[in-house]
């Protein structure tokens, strides 16, 4: 994917320029991907995205998880 995940560093950015083809197709496969399914992209975290329809956008949900 070009950077670790989690690293907050222009690697990490969806318009970084300076990574391999393949590096750029994974990211390119993910981002559509996520799209197709109602996803849309955070620009600066190749990982990161959001539900575009977001039904508790405004909710902080803390609970624990088992």
């Amino acid at each position: 994917m070009g950077g670790p995940f989690d690293f907050f560093g222009a690697i990490s950015h969806h318009n970084y320029t300076k990574l391999t083809a393949k590096q750029k197709q994974n990211r390119k496969i993910l981002r559509e991907t996520m799209a197709k399914f109602g996803f849309v992209a955070y620009d600066k975290e190749w990982w990161h995205y959001t539900l575009k329809d977001e039904p508790y956008r405004k909710t902080y949900f803390d609970f624990l998880v088992k």
